[in-house]
Formats: structure tokens, C-alpha cells, sequence
């Protein structure tokens, strides 16, 4: 009875601290990702040869574009240090069908293009009195790069890199309960530095947070 009365005790001067925290320790985030990024033709077009019809191989130069669409997922895990600072842990992975032009020949190539980042950093939450809760980020991690070319047309030895990656962003969660929150929109700022030059890129993102 005695031990009862104790974790009794403890338990009602805990009660206010708990009561009085409106933020979760962990939070876990996933949600659909549409991506503009560029098409990696500067990187590919360095090895790159098309395949001739006689078996022979030409050199490509296929034409760089900035702002091709793709689209994935994105998750994340947050570690919340208190109401307003939280460590983020975030990975996407979007994908792109489309083609690259060769300037060279003037024929195009059906291309696969997979992009993979993973970027950890600190994230400013805005938490207030009202269900909206604006955010604001800077991470830093890596970004994968894969392209295929599905018609065996084109051979190319560098079709992958790895390199640095940064992520600057802003978004905006709604309160939707106790456990979960809607996340209305998220955009970022990608800047990748492969070796031949730095890529920028944006991405935006809307989904459901578990809290």
C-alpha cells in the first residue's frame, strides 16, 4: 500500500509537466514528393556512346535540362530536444521516365532516372495556440543518382554518383488530432555538388505526420 501511495505521488507531480508539454518526443513523417531536378546529361554524355546499328558506337552530347520531373516518396524521423528545436532525419527517393536528346544526332533516348538523398539537421518549429505549426530547416547529408536506358541503346560507364548534399526548406503541419498531423506543403532547396557542378534542385512535399 505504501508503494502504491509513493507512484501515486510521483505520478500527480509529474502530471503538470506532462500535461503542459503540446509536442511529441518522436515524430515519424511520410508523404508523396514531387521533385524538379536536373536530368544528369552533363554527367552521362562524359562516357556516354550510342549504340549504331552495326554494333559500332558514336559519342553522345546529350542536352542538359534543369527542371525535369519527378516523383516519389519521403520520409522522416524527428527527435524533438523541446517545444520549439528537433534533430531531422529525412530520406526521399523519386523517380522520372523521359528522354534525353542527343545534339549530336538529333535522336532521343528513353532514359529511367532514380534520385535517393538522405539529409539530417535541425528544424525550427513555430508552435503556437492554433492547429497551425510553421517549420523551417537546414540539413545536410547525400544525394544517389542512377539512370538507366531501358532500350540498351546507350552504353555509359558513369550512369551513378554519390555526392554532398544540402536541403534549406519550409513547410507548414496542421494539427489533425492527438497523434497525427496533416503536412498541407513542404518545399526545399537541394543544392547536390556532383564533381563535374552543382546541381539545383527543388522538391515539394505533402503527407501525414504520426506523433
Amino acid at each position: 500500500m505504501r508503494k502504491l501511495l509513493l507512484l501515486l505521488a510521483v505520478s500527480l507531480a509529474f502530471a503538470p509537466a506532462t500535461l503542459a508539454q503540446n509536442y511529441s518526443d518522436w515524430e515519424f513523417y511520410v508523404g508523396y514528393a514531387h521533385e524538379r531536378a536536373n536530368n544528369g546529361a552533363d554527367r552521362l554524355d562524359i562516357t556516354g556512346r550510342r549504340i549504331l546499328p552495326n554494333g559500332s558506337t558514336a559519342a553522345v552530347d546529350f542536352r542538359s535540362e534543369r527542371r525535369v520531373p519527378h516523383n516519389g516518396v519521403v520520409g522522416e524521423v524527428v527527435a524533438n530536444l523541446n517545444e520549439h528545436v528537433g534533430i531531422v532525419a529525412n530520406f526521399a527517393a523519386t523517380f522520372a521516365d523521359t528522354t534525353l536528346v542527343d545534339n549530336i544526332s538529333g535522336k532521343s533516348f528513353n532514359a529511367k532516372l532514380q534520385r535517393y538523398t538522405f539529409l539530417m539537421g535541425p528544424r525550427f518549429n513555430w508552435r503556437n495556440s492554433t492547429p497551425l505549426i510553421p517549420f523551417a530547416h537546414a540539413l545536410f547529408g547525400a544525394a544517389h543518382y542512377r539512370a538507366k536506358f531501358p532500350d540498351k541503346d546507350i552504353s555509359c560507364t558513369n550512369k551513378e554518383e554519390t555526392a554532398f548534399a544540402m536541403g534549406f526548406g519550409a513547410g507548414l503541419d496542421i494539427k489533425a488530432g492527438k497523434h497525427f498531423d496533416v503536412r498541407a506543403g513542404e518545399v526545399d532547396y537541394i543544392p547536390v555538388f556532383f564533381s563535374h557542378k552543382r546541381e539545383d534542385n527543388l522538391r515539394f512535399s505533402a503527407g501525414v505526420k504520426i506523433k
